[in-house]
């Protein structure tokens, strides 16, 4: 009497050979010995992986091509491919227009980009190019440029005997000694109590004081015009009238420009401007292009005193237009390890402390000397030009390397890893991050400023990711950065950083799939997750590939994640198959499929956006065709659903193209497959396969068909593992045995060939004698009885092939074997 075994799930798909003789792992009974090309579905039955369509040959098949997702919305969603020196934009399985924007990444640097996207801005960073913005306006208008950085990040502060000293303030307002001399004109509403001069003195303890009442204004006009982007007001140091200074500072104004004195233009407005402190100076940025003449501070309220009072007001120009300030240093000693200033400095940072105790940055424009450079202003002015010790250059820039990697989190965009700090991490200012990147820092530290810190873990970070916390993968372990009170929000004041595990990962960007991270091992052979662990406290990244860690031998180089249909993270491994796996952290499936594309693709890059009710899978496939390599873009199809489409819609083919309209006998328009034999599915019938000539193929039956497919063919193969049924006497494997039969229950299924090898399998026909047999057969659901020609001295194996244009779902399987006594 045969043994009886059901198997009705196969969530674990292709397990390791080290686990063929595992059968007392419950993994076993739910893992397959080969799952090539079949995907193991949410549910735990096996479907044919489906087809692709051939969308289009990147500008230059001979060199690298990689996709960056650009996701607006699940409507509004593009795959950029980066290419040759520049980006097309594709969306809905086609070029949008011919929109080609030049980039300056290398080739060979394409797949260490890392990116994140903030509405309508894609954020974009390399450690060897200074980080950049894609921006898209509208379908068919999108850029490219350089991200503005203003008041940091910074080096260390100098902790030398080298000095550095600034040859002015950055201040185009001269230091007055009356309202009319140097140069310019001071000038205030009404009859002050303090002269106008007095706010553009260099000394906070003079101050200008309104005649009466908290509305006022305070101009200057200079003898020609500027472009101002930036002032700085300061409360005064002088007690006047024993009138507390909170209340005498201003608490809403506009701060305006004008070419005649009498028709002023609103560049900036501030409201409930309060808490001021004796001598505090808060700087305000705001964008202007045109040059006025005059500029005034308009105030409408004070904080409640009877005057408004104001120590200080300073002006920042363009820095395009403004005259540059010389900085000579001491020595070279503390500057770029002792080499001083070279020509790689250009355009970095440099921050000088001022008397106020208020760092102010400079941007270097020319290196005049390794001790002299010549810098602007883009910041608040020096309130005095002398030199100090208490100096930090830009810690981004030629010479100390560009951010490697970039998240939003809390609100703050993130940037992680330079050359010269490989395990640092700054943050911008909550909200921080349009159309530059504020990393300025108060004084006291408030809660919104920025955030500079340098890991415990001495690594290199090889990503950062947004979860409940920043996380944080590293070249020896992975760690978080998140609030340190959890009561409190996420600020300056507020933040920590953990080891969660010493798991290392390598330098490719994870998957967010669903609270878990799904990230990359070192040396790219194994898959982690970066996981809440199930104490509630902290996190685990325990390892999910481990049942099929043979797929990973020649490593993993990129990372996407299909959510719908069936959750799936899909990576390109080193052998240019492509791996994918199920992935449902809660029904505790971790699957692992690997697929070979039809006519020996070579998958390079792949990628995954919104579609059309599902998340449409990009590939870049790199194949032979008329002895050349071409780099093609394919969009995984769709997979087959009964109830919604026909089996002439099937699309099992790579590479392919799909005819509907007129009946016809020839489809044309296939020169990307010249030379190459195709499959060809008509009206839901295969046809005998052909060769592309001139780029056209004829239907062997010479039978019109309204709905043709063409494409490359691809065998999809699922071997079981040994069966371990015996006679009752103990395990049954190594024992021989026989398959009697086999029981298959199909969903929507084509052809397929079953037998105990590729060799000897023999097709299920679903036909029954009354099926209409001049018209494509149904495909098939149901149990269907399968008699493999295999002998008593097998093990137990069973192997399903197709190699057809049609779908093949597979729910359980149930043998009958005839073990040996």
């Amino acid at each position: 009497m045969g043994a009886y075994e059901l198997k009705p799930v196969f969530s674990r798909g292709e397990l390791s050979p080290k686990l063929h003789s595992r059968a007392d792992l419950e993994h076993f009974k739910t893992g397959l010995k080969e799952c090539q090309n079949f995907m193991v579905m949410r549910q735990g039955g096996l479907t044919r992986r489906p087809g692709t369509q051939f969308v289009q040959e990147v500008k230059n098949s001979s060199r690298t091509a990689r996709f960056i997702p650009f996701i607006f919305s699940a409507s509004q969603a593009y795959m950029l491919v980066f290419n040759a020196g520049v980006f097309r934009v594709y969306t809905l399985g086609g070029r949008v227009g011919t929109v080609e924007v030049p980039h300056p990444y290398a080739d060979a640097d394409l797949f260490q980009l890392d990116f994140d996207q903030t509405n309508d801005v894609l954020d974009i960073t390399h450690k060897g190019y200074a980080p950049r913005r894609v921006k898209r306006q509208n379908d068919t208008s999108w850029s490219i440029e350089t991200v503005n950085f203003r008041f940091g990040p910074y080096l260390p502060v100098n902790d030398t005997a080298t000095s550095l000293t600034p040859s002015g303030t950055g201040n185009p307002i001269p230091k007055m000694n009356s309202n009319t001399t140097p140069s310019g004109t001071a000038a205030a509403s009404g009859t002050a109590l303090g002269a106008p001069w007095s706010a553009f003195d260099r000394d906070a303890g003079t101050a200008w004081h309104s005649d009466s009442g908290a509305q006022a204004w305070l101009s200057y006009t200079f003898p020609a015009s500027h472009i101002i982007v930036g002032y700085a007001v300061q409360a005064t140091t002088q007690l006047v009238t024993s009138t507390p200074v909170t209340d005498r500072a201003p608490k809403s104004w506009t701060f305006e420009g004008s070419n005649d004195g009498m028709n002023w233009t609103v560049l900036d407005s501030q409201y409930a401007q309060s808490n001021w402190s004796a001598g505090e100076a808060r700087y305000f940025r705001f964008t202007n292009i045109t040059a006025y003449i005059g500029y005034r501070l308009n105030v409408t309220s004070n904080n409640g005193g009877q005057y408004v009072t104001i120590g200080e007001l300073a002006f920042t120009e363009e820095p395009v237009a403004a005259p540059a300030v010389t900085i000579t240093a001491s020595s070279t000693v503390g500057i770029n390890s002792g080499a001083g200033f070279t020509a790689d400095d250009a355009g970095r940072i440099v921050a000088l402390l001022g008397s106020n105790a208020v760092y102010r940055s400079f941007i270097i424009t020319a290196i005049i000397s390794p001790t002299v450079v010549q810098a602007k202003l883009d910041d608040s002015p020096l309130p005095v030009a002398q030199g100090t010790l208490q100096w930090r250059l830009g810690a981004w820039g030629n010479t100390p390397g560009w951010p490697a990697h970039v998240a939003t989190f809390e609100q703050r965009k993130v940037y992680a890893r330079t050359n010269a700090q490989p395990s640092a991490i700054w943050a911008t200012k909550t909200g921080g991050y349009g159309s530059f990147l504020d990393f300025s820092v108060s004084v006291p530290v408030k809660d919104d400023d920025a955030i500079s810190f340098t890991l415990t873990d001495v690594n290199e970070i090889q990503w950062i990711a947004e979860g409940s916390d920043l996380l944080i993968g590293t070249a020896g372990a992975a760690r978080t950065m998140g609030r340190d009170s959890p009561n409190l929000p996420f600020s300056a004041n507020n933040f920590r950083q953990s080891l969660s595990s010493t798991y290392a990962s390598q330098a490719i960007r994870p998957a967010k799939v669903g609270n878990s991270t799904v990230f990359v091992s070192s040396f790219g052979k194994a898959l982690r997750e970066f996981v809440p662990a199930d104490s509630g406290a902290g996190y685990a990244t325990p390892d999910i590939s481990v049942l099929s860690d043979h797929l990973f031998v020649s490593g993993i180089t990129e990372l996407c994640y299909a959510q719908e249909p069936d959750s799936v993270v899909w990576l390109p491994n080193g052998k240019g198959e492509l791996i994918g796996m199920t992935y449902e952290k809660d029904q505790s499936m971790a699957g692992l499929h690997r697929h070979v594309m039809g006519g020996n693709g070579f998958v390079e890059s792949c990628g995954s956006i919104p579609g059309q009710g599902r998340n449409e899978v990009w590939l870049i496939v790199r194949r032979t065709i008329g002895g050349a390599n071409r780099r093609y873009i394919e969009r995984m199809a769709a997979p087959f659903e009964a109830a919604a489409s026909t089996p002439d819609k099937a699309w099992y083919l790579d590479s392919a193209l799909q005819y509907s309209g007129a009946p016809t006998t020839g489809i044309t328009g296939l020169g990307h497959l010249e030379g190459q034999r195709v499959a060809i599915l008509a009206d839901g019938a295969r046809e005998a396969d052909q060769i592309v000539t001139g780029g056209a193929v004829s239907l062997a039956s010479g039978l019109p068909a309204s709905t043709i497919t063409v494409g490359l063919p691809f065998i999809s193969r699922t071997r079981l593992m040994p069966s371990p049924t015996s006679a009752g006497d103990g395990s049954g494997l190594g024992r021989r045995k026989k398959i009697v039969f086999a029981k298959i229950d199909f969903l929507a299924t084509g052809s397929l060939r079953v037998g105990r090898d590729e060799a000897t399998a023999e097709e299920i026909t679903p036909r029954h004698t009354s099926d209409d047999l001049s018209a494509a057969a149904p495909l098939a659901t149901g149990f269907y009885d399968a008699r493999p020609q295999t002998s008593w001295g097998d093990e137990g194996e069973l192997v399903l092939v197709a190699d057809g244009p049609l779908p093949v779902t597979i729910r359980s399987i149930s043998l009958n074997t005839d073990p040996e006594p």
